[in-house]
């Protein structure tokens, strides 16, 4: 990862949060359980329950948790479904489904972290797909109904300020 190309470690800074957590994080050594959930600004408990849930999968080094830049993309795909709605046993079926670990985006970029485990049911997969296109198509409508909400209370703003507006051909 050291010939990482300038625009993609770009990206990757953005997605961990910052320069200074994607250089703690790109350190081979890795971070402890509390420091990684103090980069990511959560709480050491929100980490332990993803892990639990088999959505975050951190090196064990001596029995101890060490996280690394990969699991910033394990996190914040978890982060970036559950904003669509997903449940995390949605999230987990939808990942194995897929034979992936993690799937985030940043910008232009998309990371996947892919399992090397058993083949998953054609038909299931179909369904678990189905299940989360149906739910992405949802959020994407209902962010378009807000941004037209938005937009509404935008030019309302911007016409109320213009009616506020001191005018030049004010009566003396």
């Amino acid at each position: 990862m050291t010939t990482m190309p300038a625009e993609q470690r770009e990206q990757l800074a953005v997605m961990c949060g910052g320069p200074e957590v994607f250089e703690a994080l790109f350190d081979l050594r890795g971070v402890g359980i509390g420091r990684f959930a103090a980069l990511m600004g959560l709480p050491a408990t929100t980490v332990r329950h993803l892990l639990r849930e088999d959505l975050l999968h951190p090196m064990r080094v001596n029995g101890k948790f060490r996280f690394l830049l990969p699991n910033v993309a394990e996190l914040r795909g978890v982060q970036q479904w559950q904003a669509l709605g997903l449940t995390l046993e949605e999230v987990r079926a939808f990942l194995q489904g897929q034979q992936l670990l993690g799937l985030a985006s940043q910008g232009g970029l998309t990371v996947t972290l892919h399992r090397t485990e058993e083949h998953p049911d054609a038909e299931q997969l179909a369904q678990l797909k189905a299940t989360v296109l149906t739910r992405v198509q949802a959020a994407i409508a209902g962010l378009e109904q807000k941004q037209a909400t938005l937009t509404r209370q935008l030019e309302q703003a911007r016409a109320l300020a213009a009616a506020l507006a001191p005018s030049d051909s004010a009566p003396t």
